[in-house]
Parts: C-alpha cells; sequence; structure tokens
C-alpha cells in the first residue's frame, strides 16, 4: 500500500502542485491550497513560493479528516477511548469501533485510510525534502522549512507508530515488529523496522528538525493575526507550524513514551519556561460560538494546533443535532458521564471550566441523554481561531513533567498548575501511592482532552486493562494496536 501510493503521489505531487489562494484573506489563505496548474518539479521548487506551496501542502494533507481533521482528533480515536455514547446503536461504524471489530469492512476503511493519508503526507513532506538542496532558498528559509518537514515526518511516523506497533512498555516491546519509516521519496520497497529503531528514526528527525528549527523560536499567537491582510505567510501562524517549540514539545512525548523520564521533564521543562504558550484567562473567556472573540478550544495554549478549512462542515453534522432527539450519526455524551468524568459532586469541582456546570461551559445539553461539545464549533466565520484543532497543548506538557518529576511530590506539583488553572483546588497533600498519583493523572487526561484523540494514547502507554465506560476488558495488544491494511501486508513493504 504504501508503495503503491508513493507511485501514485509522485505523478500527482509533480504535475499538480498546491498553490496558495492569495486572493482570500491571510486567515483564510493559511493551508486553503489548491491545484493551480500542471507543473514540473524543476519548476516548483523554482521559487521560495514553489517551496511555500509544498511545505503548507504537508499541513493541508495532515488535516484531512482521514488525519488530524477528524479521525486522528474526535474521530477514530476518541471513539476507540469510549468517548461517546451512541456507540449502543448497532449498524453503524461507531459500534463497530467502539468494540475494537478491526475485521469488519467498515473499521478497515476507517483505519485504513489514517494509514494511507499519513503515508502521502510523509510522501509530501519527502518531496519537499528531496528538492531541499537546489540552491534556490535562502539559509535561513532553507533552515525553516527544512525543518518543518523533517519535524512533520518525524512527527507523522511517530503517531503511526502509537498506532500501528505495540506499546514500548518500558523496552519490553523493544524489538517487536513496527512500521517501515520512509526517509525519501522513493518507489522502492522499504523494509519494515523494529520499534527500537523506528523511534531512533523519529527521534533523529525530529532532533535535526530542532537544531534547525532554533533560528527562529518566535511564535506570533494565532489572534494576533486574525485580519492580516499580509500575502507573506511563511512565518505567520507559528502555532499551525511544527515550529521550535512543537518539536521540543514531540519530543516530550516521544521521550515519555520511550520511558526516558529525564529526557521527556527537560524538554517538557523547555516548552514550559519558554512562556511562549499561556493558559487561557477564564475571566475573560468567551465561549459564545457565534462571536469573533470566542476561543472554545483555548488558542493561547496550542503549542501546535491544524487549521481545517472546513471543519464547520464536518463538525456540525457530528457534534450538532438537527432534532430534538440527536441523530445516529452524531458524537454525544450523557450527562451522568460527563459528571463522572468532571467530578461534579465533589466540592468545589463544579467551577472547573471543562465541567458540564461550568458558568461559561463548552457543552450544549439537548437532553440528560445528549449533551455535545461545543468545542469545535465553528459558527463565525471571521474567527479564525473557530478552525484550529489543538494537537499539541500546554496542559500536556505539565501532565508529561508531572508523570516524569522524580517524586510524587514534584509530578504533584506539576499537576496542580493545570488545576488551578482550570479553577478546581489544587491537591493539598501529594497522593499517598504511585497507584494513586497515577489516578490523579489518568483524570486529568480525561477531562482535559475530550474530541482530541489524546486519551487514546494515554491508555495504550499505561496499558489500561480496563478503559471507563469500555465495552472490552481485559484490554491487550488485540485492541490496542491496529492491523496494517490488508494491501500492504500484500503489496506493501517487506515485514520482518
Amino acid at each position: 500500500m504504501i508503495l503503491k501510493y508513493i507511485k501514485f503521489n509522485k505523478q500527482l505531487l509533480t504535475l499538480n502542485m498546491l498553490s496558495m489562494l492569495l486572493l482570500l484573506s491571510s486567515c483564510n489563505k493559511f493551508l486553503d491550497v489548491n491545484p493551480k496548474t500542471q507543473v514540473k518539479e524543476e519548476d516548483q521548487f523554482s521559487n521560495k513560493q514553489g517551496f511555500t506551496d509544498g511545505l503548507f501542502g504537508i499541513y493541508q494533507s495532515a488535516a484531512k479528516p482521514a488525519g488530524y481533521g477528524k479521525h486522528l482528533t474526535f474521530g477514530l480515536l476518541d471513539m476507540l477511548a469510549q468517548r461517546y455514547e451512541n456507540k449502543s446503536i448497532q449498524n453503524t461504524p461507531f459500534y463497530k469501533i467502539a468494540r475494537y471489530n478491526y475485521l469488519d469492512a467498515d473499521v478497515q476503511r476507517v483505519v485504513d485510510s489514517v494509514f494511507n493519508n499519513s503515508y502521502a503526507t510523509i510522501a509530501q513532506a519527502n518531496f519537499v525534502l528531496k528538492n531541499i538542496d537546489n540552491g534556490v532558498l535562502d539559509e535561513s528559509t532553507k533552515a525553516i522549512v527544512k525543518g518543518e518537514s523533517l519535524g512533520m515526518r518525524g512527527f507523522l511516523h511517530f503517531d503511526l507508530i502509537r498506532m500501528f506497533s505495540n506499546s514500548y512498555n518500558d523496552g519490553a516491546n523493544a524489538s517487536s515488529p513496527s512500521i517501515a519509516y520512509l526517509k525519501s521519496f522513493t518507489v522502492r520497497p522499504t523494509e519494515r523496522l523494529n520499534l527500537s529503531d523506528a523511534l531512533n528514526a523519529c527521534e533523529a528527525d525530529l532532533k535535526e528538525a530542532e537544531q534547525l528549527l532554533s533560528i527562529n523560536q518566535n511564535i506570533d499567537q494565532i489572534a494576533q493575526n486574525q485580519g492580516s491582510t499580509s500575502a507573506d505567510l511563511f512565518l505567520q501562524f507559528r502555532q499551525n507550524h511544527l515550529n521550535y517549540w512543537a518539536v521540543k514539545a514531540t519530543l516530550a512525548r516521544l521521550y515519555l513514551y520511550k520511558g526516558d523520564k529525564v529526557n521527556a521533564l527537560k524538554y517538557a521543562l523547555e516548552v514550559i519556561n519558554s512562556n511562549k504558550f499561556s493558559f487561557i484567562n477564564q475571566t475573560t473567556l468567551n465561549v459564545d460560538a457565534t462571536a469573533l472573540g470566542s476561543d472554545l478550544t483555548f488558542s493561547s495554549e496550542h503549542i501546535f494546533s491544524i487549521y481545517v478549512s472546513r471543519l464547520k462542515t464536518v463538525v456540525d453534522a457530528l457534534f450538532k443535532a438537527q432534532t430534538s432527539v440527536g441523530e445516529v450519526g452524531d458524537l454525544w455524551s450523557t450527562r451522568s458521564n460527563l459528571n463522572a468524568t468532571y467530578q461534579t459532586t465533589v466540592p468545589n469541582y463544579g467551577t472547573d471550566v471543562r465541567s458540564p456546570i461550568a458558568s461559561k461551559s463548552l457543552w450544549s445539553e439537548l437532553s440528560a441523554n445528549i449533551v455535545y461539545s461545543k468545542k469545535l464549533w465553528s459558527d463565525n466565520d471571521l474567527n479564525v481561531k473557530q478552525r484550529m484543532i489543538p494537537v499539541i497543548k500546554l496542559a500536556e506538557m505539565y501532565y508529561i513533567a508531572a508523570e516524569s518529576a522524580p517524586s510524587i511530590q514534584e509530578g504533584t506539583n506539576y499537576l496542580n498548575v493545570v488545576r488551578v488553572a482550570r479553577l478546581i483546588p489544587a491537591l493539598t497533600t501529594a497522593p499517598a501511592s504511585q497507584a494513586l498519583f497515577d489516578a490523579e493523572v489518568q483524570l486529568e487526561y480525561r477531562k482535559e482532552f475530550y474530541a482530541e484523540g489524546q486519551l487514546w494514547f494515554y491508555y495504550k502507554r499505561k496499558g489500561v486493562s480496563a478503559i471507563p465506560s469500555g465495552l472490552v476488558s481485559p484490554m491487550t495488544n488485540l485492541q490496542y494496536t491496529f492491523p496494517l491494511p490488508v494491501a500492504e501486508l500484500e503489496f506493501g513493504t517487506s515485514g520482518i
């Protein structure tokens, strides 16, 4: 499948390279790219704009529904994490996904689409990297284009590893088969690596990206660029690029996954202490999705987010009711489940801004049995913040620091920063055991990452055997590890 897709994609990318719609306003231009002309590869990369278009094409591909525009955030991954309550409705893909029925044809199509789109996006990154040394770009621009392309290559491979490989489990599965790591734009077969080697390849790409992107450590908040008429988007909307700090955040994720807590803590703290990102101001927070100033995903906390130009269409179909009783194809929760997740009966927890009973609620309640998240609602065409899906957030850096801290007390201190920012009381005493501390971290992941996909990766990394509200117990590698597409096994990379 990888081989066949790249063979097709090579023709597609060479003949129909993506270019920017320069006549639109800049907040709509970013990643709103379309095929404009048929050009040869050497013509495409004959100037800076060609490289900019190629780079933006990586993010556009990642933003598709088979990527972070749906299934790698609020779609497949959150269905698997048992976030939604329509899983009891038979004859729907959600019903089958929630039961980890990977052999079902509908589920296979979804999983295969994620696999194929991820490798297509990697191919786009490799296409840019193939031409990076052609002498067109000045050194500064070249460093940024190369750094982001390498960073995205490492980032995407890492998520493929987290989905299609067994969990690393502190090295116990280091020699188990993993994925093919594509380092060049080629049609040659690429063998699958073992898990350790695949992770090392991710680390190498990310470390090189970190060095290259160090020349530009600036972060311009999304809101600062809203309404900009600048035609040069290359250094704008840095939160929507895999920027310098996003690379460090990804390394923090990777090191925690590998059990290297020293480096995980180091990188998490570097992002935190950069002071480039800040928790949302609850006093001025606007949760009215029709308002220009609304910010339901807390954009000041985005270390890396994906711009999805048609997000409203997808989200309205899944998180809004067209009838008074909801719809079969929607993604909703129940009031009782949300109350349990956000511990609303615990004294002083009802003020949690993430909670369904918060004064500024991120939820739309049709009834006690049907409650929709408003997090991704996009009802103001001029509000660019409403088309950003968070992929890495500030809170996660504190959670990584908490898990990586040398003592439970220090870990609790990091956890308390997020709790206080979300308007719930700090834990006055540290949990008495590692198990109790882990339970507190898990509660935070459940509260923080609704409709963002990260909870599934947490459950898999920790080997959680009984997922809350889950339908399968115990959870094993059979549920946690996606099967490779059948076509990949038959025609793709040679396996180990």
